[in-house]
């Protein structure tokens, strides 16, 4: 899996460094209706974008499967409780365990 990650990550990696370089031309951005404006290089806008729609999209994605997360927490604590008490001996049965063994 981690060599599936770094097959992505490397050309992703450097496919930014390109449109990095390649887009350093200045562009003015007017944050209308305040009176600033900045002078930024092309790419970094558009990377600012690309983070933020990431973020909102990640965002959402965490809040709809919140529901699901709960159930699997609470299904592996009901898995922890059973097992526990699978493990501890039963002690107010005793005779139980002889007629399983076939004792009497």
């Amino acid at each position: 899996m981690r060599v599936l990650y770094w097959i992505i990550a490397i050309p992703i990696a450097v496919l930014i460094a390109v449109f990095a370089v390649s887009n350093r031309a200045a562009v003015t951005l007017s944050l209308w209706p305040l009176p600033y404006e900045l002078e930024l290089p092309l790419f970094l806008p558009i990377m600012v974008a690309l983070l933020v729609g990431l973020g909102i999209g990640l965002a959402y994605e965490w809040l709809v499967h919140g529901k699901h997360r709960r159930a699997v927490r609470r299904m592996d604590s009901e898995l922890k409780r059973v097992k526990a008490e699978d493990e501890t001996p039963k002690a107010d049965h005793p005779k139980s365990d002889h007629k399983a063994l076939g004792h009497s």
